[in-house]
């Protein structure tokens, strides 16, 4: 093999063992630069029941996976989390006083603690039956929409105090073909769609809070000014809803 041919193989090589020696500094660079968050479990103020557990554990759950699965945010592990609060009496309760968020964010290296209300579940916000022909015996389509509300708070963790605050709103519906007929309305498997419908409201309402919180921590741009708009049309859409059932005027 001719010389210069070995030279730039030993070159290439001592590259590629530099570029490998770099990765390891490189990834814990970028871990260094995600926010590391910390979900407490969501109260549950609704009294409902669609999941088994009720629906702040669900949401809790739902939410802390679907954070980790989003490669901008480092998300403390449910294990280390749920000892650190049942260590400073606050499992159960789930609410923090002055100097509980700083506390945690020390002992488990998270930089904010992600936290939360539910504050209504509604899962027949809207019902429709669109019937076939001949008294429903074409067949008919059944739907039903969910809601579900949050009130989102986000507590710096080294502060101690609330970095950001939001009401969250998910509504979904879900629709259902019955062949056949209708056989009166007895609403044979109307249960699932029920459940279908639950589910994918709490989804909605869980994708809402991530995408606000990587706006809101990581893109930082005009993402800001589109979730500002989405607040003014929930306020004037509140509004509008209390002005028609009499609670303003």
């Amino acid at each position: 093999m001719r010389p210069a041919r070995v030279l730039r193989r030993h070159l290439l090589h001592a590259a590629l063992a530099g570029i490998a020696a770099l990765m390891p500094a490189l990834a814990t660079a970028g871990d260094a630069d995600r926010p590391v968050l910390g979900v407490i479990k969501f109260q549950d103020e609704t009294g409902a029941m669609p999941f088994q557990g009720g629906v702040g554990r669900v949401f809790t759950n739902i939410l802390t996976n679907e954070l980790a699965a989003r490669p901008v945010f480092t998300v403390v592990e449910r294990r280390r989390l749920a000892a650190v609060l049942e260590e400073q009496d606050l499992a159960a309760s789930g609410h923090l006083k002055p100097g509980d968020g700083a506390r945690i964010g020390e002992l488990t290296g998270a930089d904010y603690l992600v936290m939360g209300t539910v504050t209504a579940f509604e899962r027949g916000v809207e019902k429709k039956t669109a019937r076939g022909m001949l008294a429903g015996f074409g067949g008919s389509r059944e739907s039903e929409t969910a809601y579900l509300a949050i009130d989102l708070r986000v507590v710096d963790a080294t502060t101690g105090e609330i970095a950001w605050a939001r009401s969250v709103e998910g509504r979904t519906t879900k629709t259902r073909a019955s062949a056949g007929a209708d056989l009166g309305g007895l609403g044979f498997g109307y249960e699932s769609l029920n459940g279908e419908a639950d589910a994918k409201v709490v989804r909605a309402a869980i994708l809402e809070v991530i995408d606000y919180l990587e706006c809101a921590m990581v893109v930082r741009d005009a993402c800001l000014a589109t979730f500002a708009d989405k607040d003014q049309r929930r306020v004037a859409t509140t509004r509008r809803v209390l002005k028609h059932d009499g609670g303003t005027r």
